[in-house]
């Protein structure tokens, strides 16, 4: 018998940690964001190397956020089914 109360618990859980994780990639990403535009300044000043060091953080910075969004799929994908079946 499928108990219905552990799957809301499990969507209200599923819920929160995607609000959760989307507010961490979108952090991620402004912060790129913010690293582009200070790029751009730095090349504009004609500070060629200022702006090399600028996108080598922000390529690291994109190459971790990769991993993580690796290591979060792969733990949902390992994360059983919010289905239970009752032993009643």
């Amino acid at each position: 018998m499928l108990v219905l109360s552990d799957r809301v618990r499990d969507t209200n859980v599923l819920s929160t940690s995607l609000l959760q994780f989307t507010q961490m990639v979108d952090r991620r990403l402004s912060i790129a964001q913010q690293g582009l535009i200070e790029a751009q300044r730095h090349l504009t000043a004609g500070q060629a190397e200022d702006a090399d060091i600028v996108l080598e953080k922000i390529d690291e910075d994109l190459h971790l956020l990769r991993c993580r969004l690796s290591r979060e799929v792969e733990m949902v994908a390992l994360r059983p089914s919010g289905l239970h079946e009752s032993a009643n």
